[in-house]
């Protein structure tokens, strides 16, 4: 009887290490870091991007959507670069963000004013490379995806067209008879 114990007690481990044992060695996929949208995330120093992406539905200039957020003490200006591409020929052109300590700004919502690549010239469905960087920090490349805006997450995300100066005639001052 003891026997029997001892031998069902055995096949039970024997059981139990046999067919529970890889979870043991297996890696956690609840671990493993990764960006739960459409947009990708990077930190560089105390400035964290958030979900970022580009909106360019005609393939030309490109909106940038996702968030900005300063957890540095101090006012910092992030620059952020990429490359044009006009008549064959590329040029690295930069923009400026100035940002307050602690500041959030959530670029692809309504009341930020949007950051444009202008003559991005990339085809949605590509990687558009990025450089950002602020101050003496070491800055970082960032692939971000290019999407059209006819999803209906990105509606309105599209670049918005450059305002262009409209001539307006003034009348000519004519002398005025004096009395």
């Amino acid at each position: 009887m003891r026997r029997r114990i001892a031998a069902a007690a055995v096949l039970a481990a024997g059981l139990v290490i046999g067919t529970g044992g890889c979870t043991f060695l297996a890696p956690q996929a609840t671990l493993i870091h990764y960006d739960p949208s459409d947009g990708v995330s990077l930190n560089v120093g105390a400035l964290q991007v958030r979900n970022a992406l580009v909106i360019s539905p005609k393939g030309t200039d490109g909106a940038l959507v996702g968030v900005f957020i300063n957890t540095s003490k101090s006012n910092i200006e992030v620059e952020v670069e990429y490359t044009s591409h006009v008549n064959g020929k590329a040029t690295p052109r930069g923009i400026d963000i100035p940002m307050t300590s602690g500041q959030v700004i959530s670029f692809g919502n309504p009341g930020v004013t949007q950051l444009v690549f202008n003559a991005l010239n990339i085809k949605p469905g590509s990687l558009a490379k990025v450089f950002v960087q602020y101050g003496s920090v070491s800055g970082k490349y960032v692939d971000l995806p290019v999407l059209i805006n006819s999803d209906g997450d990105y509606n309105g995300d599209a670049p918005s067209p450059t305002p262009t100066p409209t001539a307006t005639v003034s009348p000519i001052p004519t002398k005025s008879p004096k009395p």
